[in-house]
């Protein structure tokens, strides 16, 4: 009950913002968190868009739903709507609307000036996304009311998403004046306003994540002044098992006894669970000495392949369910997608 508490504590806090980046180091279950975030949202009622920037359409699988086309909102049964973001068409669907004849714009389109400058302006494919997602962050109805209550924002992984967060800044810098500037600086106004924008890291509690989420945490601050939310640290060993039975299940495998070959599976197992326990408690420890944010913990989930009912899961543990948790301990530990044991 009281980890429910504060958990549900701390997503009401984030859930006040409708503007929700996440990121973090490729392979630490970004996508998978920004998907549980969503189905928490969805959950509470609200109308949430899930963007994934740049990505390999993760999140539809994750969600149980089919890709749509770029730039379009797709409706999934899980709740959320999905939309994949990419700046080439984004830049296509801005000039569609400030060039509304179709044949001219077609022509654009083909022009081998067009193509040179999409493939070689820099920044403008970054710059583009990010407007992307402040039109849908800023979109409202008919009736003047917001049209969706979240955007959620799978960032790309780690240095390439910190690009995409800088480029608005750049090119209000870059362009002292006109409409770019002007642009560029609602994208700012936006993504540094913490009443609408909160970047929240995800990470795991092993050595390079650890201190590229350590760094990513001091670049949002210090550099580009933006606000952050929760800290998500996925895939935690819990541990429960002790040193001694683990020892006590090995000891009965060499005694000789009729289920020798089970005893030792299981005894090897515990002793990786319980390594894999202290390795993660270690660098959790620095991880939070470091980065002074409300902490969220998921825990490792034991699947043979890991998709929407993991995700269901997760969303569930996010609010602190302790029904999820013991259901995650009821699963076999046979993942293949199980990370290898390292004890650098």
């Amino acid at each position: 009950r009281g980890l429910g508490d504060v958990y549900k504590r701390q997503l009401d806090a984030l859930f006040t913002r409708r503007l929700l980046v996440v990121v973090g180091k490729g392979g630490v279950g970004k996508t998978t968190v920004a998907c549980a975030l969503a189905l928490e949202a969805a959950r509470r009622g609200r109308k949430v868009l899930l963007c994934e920037v740049d990505g390999v359409a993760r999140a539809p699988q994750l969600l149980g739903a089919r890709p749509g086309p770029l730039g379009e909102a797709v409706a999934t049964a899980a709740g959320p709507w999905l939309m994949a973001v990419e700046g080439k068409a984004a830049l296509a669907e801005y000039l569609a609307m400030i060039i509304p004849v179709k044949r001219l714009l077609q022509s654009v389109f083909k022009s081998q000036l067009y193509q040179y400058f999409v493939a070689a302006a820099p920044g403008l494919k970054e710059l583009m996304t990010i407007g992307k997602i402040w039109f849908e962050a800023e979109r409202t109805g008919a009736d003047g009311a917001p049209i969706w209550d979240h955007v959620i924002v799978d960032a790309p992984a780690t240095g390439h998403g910190l690009q995409y967060l800088r480029m608005p800044a750049a090119a209000r810098d870059t362009f002292e004046s006109g409409l770019v500037h002007r642009e560029a600086q609602r994208l700012v106004d936006l993504l540094t306003d913490p009443a609408r924008t909160a970047v929240s890291l995800v990470a795991t509690a092993e050595e390079m994540p650890v201190n590229e989420t350590i760094a990513m945490a001091r670049t949002l601050r210090d550099e580009l002044g933006m606000p952050t939310g929760l800290l998500f640290l996925n895939r935690m060993h819990a541990g429960g098992l002790a040193a001694a039975d683990a020892a006590a299940v090995g000891g009965a495998a060499a005694s000789g006894r009729a289920a020798k070959p089970l005893l030792a599976a299981v005894a090897a197992r515990a002793r990786e669970e319980i390594g894999w326990s202290e390795l993660n408690a270690r660098h959790r420890a620095r991880l939070v000495a470091a980065v002074a944010l409300p902490l969220i913990e998921l825990p490792f989930v034991f699947a043979e392949e890991f998709g929407p009912a993991e995700v269901r899961t997760l969303a569930a543990r996010l609010k602190g369910d302790v029904g999820a948790k013991r259901a995650l301990r009821r699963e076999v530990p046979v993942s293949p997608q199980r990370p290898r044991r390292s004890r650098a």
